[in-house]
């Protein structure tokens, strides 16, 4: 791996040195050189590696490590890679590819980096605005290791161990993960969401509290944007779903209020239906007399139901 920061340390005493000149390397090998004899943390092999990198390539690539986000990147550093792409109007494809060859390495290690430490979103971004990065090596291994975490979650589900898997790896109720996947290779992982989706169903019938669990995953999993139309329709459907099972509260809540509004629509009734036959049981003399106390019996018990 490339050690960036050694070029830095040049860069920072020497900024306007040209690596297209041999004079100038051999300068910086000087340099670097003389800084591990101080600094127990520079390793000569690494400046080795540096200084036949620089005699590779010279300045070829230092526009492009100029790039904020590929800067961190390659450099090995933890870090967000943000949603700016790359100008690379001037560059010439060639160069491009020359770039992800040289540093393949680094740049496979800071996937993994982000994997590790659930950075999706900076997943995301590599894929979308630095294709170029991501070499058909790098991009297997990437695509074989997401594919052994979706089957983590699928052994959790079907184990019924999904409670303690959600606690202890966030990443199976992150939405930002779900939708990292389809970004990445929506065909590719369509089956593991399908996969997901029906065993989730399958396993509805459980405690409440369990079922909160499932309604985490299934609902962050409806923001995986499907390249099947069947399975996207299917995620849509279903992400109001997992949010009452997440929120089973607020459903008790309005089937209780439902039940009771309907309660009071027959209470009413029976109330209008009992003072009309109390009116005629009474017979026409005193009909008015006992019509208008059972209406105010009627319009008392209405207050009282509403309170």
């Amino acid at each position: 791996m490339i050690q960036l920061n050694l070029l830095e340390l040049v860069l920072k005493q020497f900024p306007t040195l040209n690596f297209d000149l041999n004079d100038d390397i051999i300068k910086a090998e000087k340099i670097l050189k003389a800084e591990a004899k101080l600094d127990s943390s520079v390793k000569i092999n690494d400046v080795e590696k540096l200084i036949l990198f620089l005699k590779t390539y010279g300045n070829r690539f230092i526009t492009i490590l100029k790039n904020k986000n590929i800067s961190i990147i390659v450099a090995g550093k933890p870090g967000t890679v943000n949603f700016a792409p790359l100008n690379s109007d001037q560059i010439s494809n060639e160069t491009l590819e020359e770039f992800e060859q040289a540093f393949s390495e680094n740049i496979l290690a800071y996937l993994k980096y982000c994997i590790r430490n659930n950075k999706w979103n900076s997943l995301k971004s590599i894929f979308i605005h630095y294709q170029f990065l991501v070499g058909n090596l790098n991009r297997n291994e990437i695509y074989e290791i997401l594919k052994l975490k979706n089957q983590s979650i699928i052994s959790a589900l079907q184990n019924d161990l999904f409670v303690n898997f959600v606690s202890a790896n966030a990443y199976a109720e992150e939405i930002q993960y779900y939708s990292c996947l389809s970004s990445i290779d929506a065909h590719f992982f369509d089956d593991d969401i399908l996969s997901i989706n029906n065993i989730v169903s399958e396993k509805q019938k459980t405690s409440v509290n369990n079922k909160i669990y499932l309604g985490k995953i299934l609902y962050a999993a409806t923001f995986f944007s499907a390249y099947s139309d069947n399975l996207q329709q299917t995620l849509e459907n279903n992400r109001q779903i997992a949010l009452q099972w997440i929120h089973p509260q607020h459903q008790i809540a309005e089937d209780t209020s439902d039940n009771w509004s309907v309660l009071k629509t027959i209470i009413y009734i029976v109330a209008i239906f009992a003072v009309i036959i109390l009116a005629v049981s009474m017979g026409r003399a005193s009909f008015i007399t006992p019509w208008i106390l059972c209406i105010g019996l009627v319009v008392r018990l209405v207050k009282h139901i509403n309170k």
